[in-house]
């Protein structure tokens, strides 16, 4: 009696796998980007040959039966390793999947192996157990990459089963099988082959949930990402923005919004073409996060707008912050592929101090004003919300000003004089694309 129920488990698990191994596959029908799901269906379908052809024993020749046989399952093993290290984008090598199988067939020229069941079933049960524990490392060791909670019971079952295999070491040194006995005899088969069928269930289940996760993990992070740019969208940055806020209300600190707002954008369309003016935008936004901190809020808000939320950073930090990035764009834009494009960016920028409270549309809105003076000021420059400034001199003034302060410098640099215009010396620098190309090259 308790042959035919093993017997009858044995059948019904590979009826299992079949069915489960089909499920994987049309799951990866639907998603092909997830190349694992199909790795995971044939090393199914792999499994449930060799287990059909081991069930044969008696029936078919030894060698098909048990070298063969064996050697199949030893490679579904290593499939399903390799569909794990495939889910994350890891490299597959083909040695790792066949190691075991290779193992095999040679260890089964041993006389050792040829008249010993239950060294066979050891054997057997060592890379088993290997292959099933590297694959639930291979998955518990993407969980910072990607933060699936399907990993975590994927894992763990994998574990288990793993461990589960490497008991049958110790159970055939327990319950060791006669010579010639099949395996359906050992009195410990019937709890092993259930455990494996729960296994094969579980953890079919928790791949298909963990495949279904990450599918609308990406759906959710592209929603949220400006594709151009690869940073969060309006609605992106003004969620974090609020939670960070949030935040803010326990842990007071200043934060300083800044708004930027490339000038002339639709110019740059116009007479270099969309192609180029979306290198524009990616040109910024690389040049604008190299200089944000990992604290730092950054996202496009529409166009050619951009927007950062500056946690702990005062006016100074903001402003130089924003200088950078205004220097960084032009001599990064100074040629793009051979036309001089020299792009340039108005920031406006508006702090909030750690002793105030004002949400994030206020804070915003400020800074837009900001932005607005930017732009009526002449554009490529920093402003800030509520900073006077003292007038400008006129241009050609100042521009000759510059002059005669650069040529004093060049006679005798100590007695250069501090001049108003020196402070817009940087300014007018700009006003000009000449350096900005020299400096490029």
């Amino acid at each position: 009696m308790l042959d035919l129920d093993v017997r009858t488990l044995f059948i019904v698990s590979i009826s299992v796998t079949i069915v489960l191994g089909f499920l994987l596959l049309f799951a990866w029908y639907q998603n092909r980007e997830t190349r694992a799901l199909g790795w995971w269906a044939v090393g199914h379908f792999v499994m449930c040959v060799g287990c059909a052809l081991l069930g044969l024993r008696g029936a078919i020749p030894d060698v098909v039966s048990i070298d063969i046989a064996n050697a199949m399952i030893l490679i579904a093993a290593g499939i399903g390793w390799g569909g794990a290290r495939l889910f994350d984008d890891r490299s597959v090598p083909l040695s790792g999947v066949l190691a075991g199988a290779i193992l095999w067939l040679l260890a089964c020229q041993l006389p050792v192996l040829d008249q010993s069941i239950n060294a066979r079933i050891m054997l057997s049960s060592v890379i088993i157990a290997v292959y099933t524990i590297g694959a639930g490392c291979e998955v518990w060791r993407g969980r910072n990459s990607e933060p699936l909670m399907s990993r975590w019971p994927l894992s763990a079952t994998l574990f288990v089963h793993g461990f589960v295999y490497a008991l049958r070491i110790w159970l055939v040194f327990a319950f060791p099988l006669a010579t010639g006995a099949s395996f359906f005899s050992a009195a410990w088969f019937s709890i092993i082959g259930l455990e494996s069928l729960l296994y094969l269930i579980v953890s079919s289940f928790m791949i298909l949930a963990m495949a279904k996760e990450r599918s609308e993990l990406v759906h959710k992070t592209n929603a949220m990402l400006d594709p151009l740019t690869n940073i969060p969208n309006r609605r992106a940055f003004l969620d974090a923005a609020m939670r960070r806020m949030r935040q803010r209300s326990r842990n007071p600190e200043p934060v300083t919004a800044l708004l930027f707002d490339l000038d002339y954008f639709k110019s740059i369309n116009d007479r270099f073409g969309h192609h180029i003016g979306d290198e524009v935008l990616r040109i910024f936004t690389s040049k604008a996060a190299s200089e944000f901190r990992s604290t730092d809020l950054m996202g496009r808000l529409g166009g050619e707008e951009f927007g950062a939320l500056l946690f702990g950073a005062g006016e100074g930090t903001a402003v130089s912050t924003a200088e950078r990035i205004r220097r960084a764009l032009m001599v990064a834009t100074a040629e793009i592929e051979g036309h001089h494009v020299d792009a340039t960016v108005s920031v406006g920028v508006a702090v909030l101090a750690s002793d105030m409270a004002e949400d994030v549309v206020e804070l915003l809105t400020r800074a837009d004003s900001a932005l607005y003076l930017a732009k009526e000021r002449g554009r490529n420059r920093v402003e800030v919300a509520g900073k006077i400034h003292a007038p400008a001199p006129p241009l050609e003034e100042a521009r000759a000003a510059v002059a005669a302060i650069a040529a004093l410098r060049v006679v005798n640099p100590g007695a250069a004089p501090k001049l108003q215009a020196a402070a817009n010396e940087d300014e007018l620098q700009w006003l000009d694309a000449r350096p900005a190309r020299t400096a490029a090259k």
